[in-house]
């Protein structure tokens, strides 16, 4: 008996290292992935900043779902006020007075305790003014807007309002290949004629995939009005 016993002793030592050597070597869990969504938008007339965060949890973003953190989320340093949307949303939202930064940085703590900061930038437009302060609906237009050159990612809106308060958009797409920009009559031609206010709005969308963070970011320039001619 006790020769049996000692047979299987070797067997029974060589199983459970085999058991637990198996533990050991099975892969951790892998963390759901995390998206964040991002926007700033800059009123130039008003000084007014305002920021959103959003973020999802999951495979994909399709199946992902609404995800917050106890720590909430920072934009430039200050604290985001958290607000509950349908569906289950958390978006997280500032909104002060103040001026444009060459970069803007929203942070916040995952799970794990890791400081994320997730900057934002786009150059923004100082001035701009319409050559001659006309637009022809048959010869078209020119433009300069200082901090205009739109890179790959960026686009401009050309917003006119007539007198009738009829809404008119014209829009440009980057890359360009400078400031000044040569508008075609194509373009201008549906425009109302008589006097126009005249707002640009700057944009830059950014996509970023990430092994575990994927970032979605929207920032929004918008200048101040000015008075255009519409001529035939």
């Amino acid at each position: 008996m006790k020769q049996r016993y000692s047979i299987l002793i070797p067997f029974l030592i060589l199983g459970s290292m085999f058991f637990f050597g198996c533990r050991s070597t099975q892969p951790q869990e892998k963390p759901n992935h995390l998206f964040a969504e991002f926007f700033v938008r800059y009123l130039q007339a008003e000084q007014e900043l305002k920021a959103h965060a959003s973020f999802y949890e999951g495979d994909t973003i399709k199946t992902a779902v609404p995800k917050s953190f106890a720590g909430g989320a920072t934009f430039q340093g200050q604290s985001m006020e958290a607000r509950n949307l349908p569906g289950g949303t958390i978006r997280y939202i500032y909104e002060q007075l103040g001026s444009y930064a060459d970069t803007f940085q929203f942070s916040f703590k995952d799970d794990f305790g890791q400081s994320r900061g997730i900057p934002v930038a786009m150059t923004p437009i100082d001035s701009f003014a319409v050559q001659g302060g006309q637009a022809s609906r048959s010869t078209g237009m020119g433009l300069y807007a200082r901090g205009g050159q739109l890179s790959r990612g960026e686009s401009m809106v050309l917003l006119f309002s007539d007198e009738n308060q009829k809404a008119s958009t014209i829009l440009l797409t980057g890359p360009s290949a400078g400031e000044a920009y040569r508008i075609p009559a194509a373009k201008v031609e549906t425009l109302s004629p008589g006097k126009n206010t005249l707002y640009l709005v700057k944009k830059k969308r950014t996509v970023e995939k990430g092994d575990s963070l994927s970032i979605l970011a929207d920032i929004e320039f918008y200048t101040r009005t000015i008075e255009v001619e519409i001529v035939e």
